[in-house]
């Protein structure tokens, strides 16, 4: 495995996007894959810890790489002590919106141009990836976007659009409790103010300040619930 954070003194030439014997090249998207033990457990199932894959997996600024890396290589390592894998944290510097897209959609750019016969895999809930695979796959390339969770359908009938919407906000509230469990404990927000912040930046300005509000009341009474935190005032006490 090998860490790497674009930018600040980071050789351009990406080594592995070189590398013989690759057939398969998977990018997970960081925040929708944030929990690095459910994301191990699917690339097991989907038997791609081997030799032959290599495992892109693109983290937010706000994400600890050392946290997320050594939980990976730990919980892998726990799995099948004897095997072999290449898996490569790499750190996104910026906050600004869509930066992790962005960057992602553009190494799957650089493998291509140097392994157009491999077959190239993104991970993510993200429906937006998918004009790049229809893109790809239009000129004869072996894309696919894959999600960890089952997407669920729109219901017909008039209360489509409301369990559609119930549905949204359950998705993006766990992908916010497992962005929170990948944290380091001692930078987890310390306060109320501090939680909405980290939620505006998980959602990359794709929520009001108004939407906000009621994410953070929902998320505090999960965490709450989970025994996660408790409440002082404006103070929140990770347990």
């Amino acid at each position: 495995m090998r860490r790497l954070d674009a930018g600040g003194g980071q050789s351009p030439v990406i080594d592995f996007f070189q590398t013989l014997n690759i057939r398969r090249f998977v990018f997970s998207d960081g925040d929708n894959v944030n929990n690095p033990k459910t994301f191990i457990d699917f690339l097991k199932t989907k038997a791609y810890l081997d030799l032959e894959t290599q495992i892109i997996c693109f983290l937010g600024a706000n994400q600890n790489q050392n946290t997320w890396y050594n939980t990976a290589i730990k919980y892998i390592q726990s799995l099948q002590k004897s095997s072999s894998f290449n898996v490569t944290p790499i750190r996104i510097r910026t906050e600004a919106s869509n930066a992790l897209d962005m960057v992602l959609a553009a190494y799957v750019g650089l493998s291509m141009a140097q392994n157009s016969s491999s077959e190239f895999i993104i991970v993510s809930s993200d429906k937006g990836y998918d004009s790049v695979v229809e893109h790809f796959s239009s000129l004869g390339i072996s894309i696919r976007r894959e999600s960890i969770r089952p997407e669920k359908k729109a219901v017909p009938g008039k209360n489509a659009a409301k369990e559609t919407e119930t549905d949204e906000r359950q998705n993006r509230i766990e992908e916010v409790l497992l962005k929170l469990e990948a944290q380091n404990k001692n930078k987890l927000p310390k306060k109320i103010s501090s939680l909405k912040n980290f939620l505006l930046a998980s959602f990359r300005d794709t929520v009001d300040n108004a939407t906000i509000d009621g994410f953070t009341k929902e998320l505090l009474a999960v965490l709450k619930r989970k025994n996660k935190i408790a409440v002082d005032d404006q103070k929140i006490l990770w347990k």
